[in-house]
């Protein structure tokens, strides 16, 4: 059963996404998102709908894709961003896509908490970040040699056994 889901067309290379202090990432922009935050950063993403530079694939195209782009890049390191990969829309096709990266340290920025990463079996990530961004509570997101820091203190850095990695929006490497 290979599911579709609407990305970006283009997977950017990054160095500030991935939650560690020197890693080259791929980041995959994944549509669609009904947390409707307050001052969200891609609004524009939250509709999958939204055309302007976007494609739909297949769970096998778009491995194979980060396949090739990863030893083109010389990286392992994925993040699967948004929108959010594990709306309702997209959880599954997310987690038909981290069956097969079982090779990968994938990290998930999601807008959900632990509870329904847990509830709803999503496993085969290195890293997820969890928690719906809070404009009240914002504050610059930043990356240097040793910290992340998150838009809003809320969100939480988890490692793949659940375990919390990160104080108030802040993880140090």
């Amino acid at each position: 059963m290979d599911q579709k889901i609407i990305i970006l067309d283009k997977i950017v290379p990054s160095f500030i996404d991935y939650p560690d202090n020197e890693s080259l990432c791929l980041c995959v922009v994944v549509m669609g998102c009904t947390h409707n935050c307050k001052g969200c950063q891609n609004p524009l993403f939250q509709n999958p709908e939204y055309d302007n530079g976007t494609k739909v694939v297949s769970v096998e195209e778009l491995y194979e894709d980060l396949t090739n782009l990863c030893k083109r890049n010389r990286t392992n390191k994925i993040v699967l961003s948004g929108g959010d990969p594990l709306s309702k829309m997209n959880i599954e096709f997310t987690k038909e896509l981290l069956s097969k990266l079982k090779d990968y340290d994938v990290c998930i920025y999601t807008g959900y908490d632990l509870d329904y990463v847990k509830e709803n079996n999503v496993t085969g990530f290195k890293f997820i970040k969890t928690g719906r961004y809070i404009a009240e509570q914002s504050r610059p997101s930043e990356k240097d040699d040793t910290k992340i820091i998150f838009a809003s203190p809320n969100q939480k850095l988890y490692n793949g056994e659940y375990q919390l990695l990160s104080n108030d929006g802040i993880y140090n490497f």
